[in-house]
């Protein structure tokens, strides 16, 4: 297996180097597919720019910029982004190939052993479950299962097309080949999903604002944001639409032994307050 790896960058690039380092022992190629312009048209923070230029060289291969067209739909602009990123996979002669955000983590293990039942077992496509994360690794979010692509093979059906769908429910955009589908279960394989965790409220404040579906908790997105800045492990750690709903007032988060290292901490705001 030649494995490509190709990063979807925007938000989140203050995890980005620490993804990197434990993605560069199992990757052969990686590129780095940034965007200066988010998909609804909000421009990036200035730390975006900053972040990349001084990650080691030796952590990647090859960076590419990806211009959004403001005349396609969010999703469809990062379903053609992930589709830049496969086709420089391809281009390097990369046989199998993994899209991944910055604030995406795998245990080193089980990643290993995942390559290897994969090319052991010639499987076409993969997926595994996901953890979502609060503020820090420490704190790992109850919820429904949620699961997300894996490693697919690249082949000349291999094409990240939206709404491409695998047998399990995962992000529309991510599927770029589907069969010969596995599925790991949670003891081989889980993503860790730093979705909650960022250096500040202003980093938070940007995933949140770039989200294809940002209209839906605009109203409310001030008032999450102070929730956020304000919170603590006894109290619930909520998404802005559970937030919305006030799905829960039971504390909801599992504490991590032997959390995932990160080069941050989230840094509470005292003067952020709801205007």
């Amino acid at each position: 297996m030649k494995l490509g790896v190709a990063y979807n960058i925007f938000n989140g690039d203050e995890l980005l180097e620490d993804s990197l380092k434990r993605i560069r022992k199992h990757a052969d190629y990686i590129i780095l597919t940034y965007q200066k312009v988010s998909n609804i048209g909000n421009l990036a923070n200035e730390s975006l720019s900053i972040n990349i230029k001084d990650l080691g060289k030796e952590l990647y291969d090859e960076i590419v910029e990806f211009i959004p067209n403001p005349n396609k739909p969010p999703k469809e602009n990062e379903t053609n982004k992930r589709q830049l990123g496969l086709c420089y996979a391809k281009k390097n002669k990369c046989t199998h190939f993994l899209s991944i955000d910055c604030d995406e983590f795998y245990d080193d293990n089980q990643f290993s052993n995942a390559k290897t039942n994969i090319s052991k077992n010639n499987w076409g496509a993969t997926a595994c479950e996901l953890r979502n994360y609060f503020h820090s690794s420490k704190y790992q979010m109850k919820e429904k299962k949620r699961y997300v692509p894996f490693i697919a093979e690249i082949n000349f059906w291999s094409k990240f097309k939206l709404f491409k769908k695998l047998p399990v429910n995962v992000d529309p955009s991510r599927v770029c080949y589907n069969r010969r589908f596995h599925l790991f279960n949670e003891e081989e394989l889980i993503m860790h999903h730093m979705s909650y965790v960022r250096k500040d409220i202003a980093s938070l404040k940007s995933k949140l604002c770039n989200r294809p579906n940002h209209s839906t908790f605009e109203p409310f997105l001030d008032e999450y944001l102070v929730y956020f800045n304000c919170w603590a492990p006894n109290i619930p750690a909520l998404n802005p639409h559970d937030y919305i709903k006030n799905i829960t007032t039971e504390p909801n988060i599992i504490i991590i032994d032997n959390p995932i290292e990160l080069s941050i901490n989230y840094i509470k705001n005292e003067n952020f307050t709801n205007k």
